[in-house]
């Protein structure tokens, strides 16, 4: 895991949406989703659960954003 991936994870975290991150990173949706799929695949996880309005972080995303923060 790269020092990029707790930055993102820790802006996702924030922004509590998929199309918040985007926006404040200046990537497309599609790029921040990737990247979080990319991210709970290397972890073996699922960190967020995904809905059409908002990102709720599941229980292991909860205490791997507290090892972040």
């Amino acid at each position: 895991m790269m020092l990029d991936d707790l930055a993102f994870f820790q802006q996702l975290a924030r922004a509590g949406s998929l199309t918040a991150t985007a926006r404040e990173l200046g990537l497309s949706l599609s790029a921040v989703s990737k990247r979080l799929k990319q991210l709970e695949a290397r972890l073996g996880v699922t960190l967020a659960a995904r809905t059409t309005r908002r990102l709720t972080l599941t229980a292991e995303g909860e205490r791997f954003s507290l090892k972040v923060g």
